[in-house]
């Protein structure tokens, strides 16, 4: 009896060993590709929380993140004002003391400098619509990356701070989950950059939020301006 005709055998050998390879590398792609910059806890590891105590019976809380410069965080200007203490909570918990550097009543943002923060500082990137991270904090649940959408490039017309003054300035419409203890959080692209801080969520669109752009940032960081900070939000 004539045995199995192997004819075409090694040729089809060689296909199906250029199709594992093909599989192995693809699975080397994806895997190399979850170590993006974009991922989740990397992310958290630049965000804190913010400890505002002097306005009121309770702590003001909100988030921040570290931008530029080691010791330097940036939140917004309504959870500091008027503060007596500030107190910034890293991503491990460690709670230490800040104080102000810079802050603007008109964009709502503000600079803290924190003595023994050791965090990776992020940069100020360019923004862009589409998918993006909010960093954000709270007392139960900490640092932790939360997805989110932007939505729109916005010209805002606006009250200071102080609801003193009509103020201009640009920003952003953000979709996804913020609550209202979120503002200073930072709006992060997938290249892991800064291009936004919240400040707040609509009151009659739920899922809608809005933030500062990367163009206030980057003016904040360059000016420095230093607006009345000892009156109460």
């Amino acid at each position: 009896m004539p045995g199995p005709d192997t004819r075409g055998a090694v040729p089809h050998l060689r296909a199906v060993l250029l199709v594992v390879a093909f599989i192995l590398v693809a699975g080397c792609a994806v895997s190399d590709g979850d170590d993006r910059k974009d991922d989740p806890d990397r992310l958290s590891k630049s965000g804190v929380g913010i400890i505002a105590e002097g306005c009121g019976l309770a702590a003001q809380t909100g988030s921040g993140v570290v931008l530029a410069e080691r010791h330097q965080v940036v939140t917004v200007a309504h959870a500091v004002a008027g503060a007596s203490k500030i107190t910034v909570v890293d991503d491990s918990g460690t709670e230490l003391d800040a104080t102000i550097e810079a802050f603007d009543k008109d964009s709502d943002l503000a600079v803290l400098h924190v003595n023994g923060l050791d965090a990776d500082p992020l940069a100020v990137g360019t923004l862009e619509l589409g998918l993006a991270n909010a960093v954000v904090w709270s007392r139960n649940e900490g640092v932790r990356a939360v997805p989110i959408e932007i939505n729109k490039k916005l010209n805002i017309t606006i009250e200071d701070i102080y609801v003193e003054d009509e103020v201009r300035r640009t920003g952003m419409e953000l979709r996804g989950e913020i609550s209202s203890g979120d503002s200073g959080g930072a709006v992060i692209n997938s290249d892991a950059d800064v291009v936004g801080i919240i400040y707040a969520r609509s009151r009659t669109r739920p899922g809608v939020a809005f933030a500062t752009d990367s163009a206030e940032l980057a003016r904040l960081l360059r000016e420095r301006p230093m607006d009345p900070i000892d009156r109460c939000f």
